[in-house]
């Protein structure tokens, strides 16, 4: 199976995220936008696995988890990776807890990792990518707009099967940890 780990993020927010892309699809052509159902922070892309991996990830993530409690993150801004000269991938970027969540992040690598899983390489930026696009053009200022701010709990991982299908990606949660044991 294709698989992720991710952290979810309340339907309030994805809706808000779906009213946001309509605001901003006129000034960002040759962009497929994520559906409110593909909207969630990824922690790792795991690519294909076998479902006997899917529970050695399970148990590599239970005691990183543990040492987490609960936190919040909040919605930041509409930006863009590698840059908004080049924009490939769309983001709203996160604020307020990124220590935490870089943490997280930190303590599930290193312990996957022991499984054999290759380290990111370019760095952990966590984000909710809202766009991709195949080839890179500038994010238009007009594009950029304010953002409310939008809570969102940090309570548990979820190990996501990926499905692609014509409509675009399925996500099927396969198991969830949450924080703090």
């Amino acid at each position: 199976m294709r698989a992720f780990l991710a952290i979810e993020i309340p339907g309030e927010v994805k809706k808000y995220l779906k009213t946001v892309i309509k605001n901003i699809a006129p000034y960002t052509d040759g962009v497929r936008w994520v559906k409110e159902q593909g909207q969630h922070i990824t922690l790792k892309f795991f690519g294909e696995i076998g479902e006997d991996n899917a529970e050695k990830i399970r148990e590599a993530v239970l005691p990183a988890a543990g040492k987490h409690r609960a936190f919040m993150v909040a919605t930041g801004e509409i930006s863009a990776f590698p840059d908004k000269r080049k924009a490939r991938v769309i983001v709203v970027t996160l604020e307020n807890g990124i220590d935490n969540i870089k943490d997280l992040f930190n303590d599930i690598e290193k312990n996957i990792s022991l499984l054999g899983f290759e380290k990111e390489k370019r760095g952990f930026i966590p984000h909710i990518t809202i766009g991709r696009r195949k080839m890179p053009a500038p994010l238009l200022e007009k594009a950029i707009i304010k953002l409310d701010r939008m809570e969102i709990p940090v309570n548990s991982v979820v190990l996501f099967k990926s499905t692609l299908t014509q409509e675009g990606a399925i996500y099927t949660p396969v198991w969830d940890i949450k924080l703090g044991g």
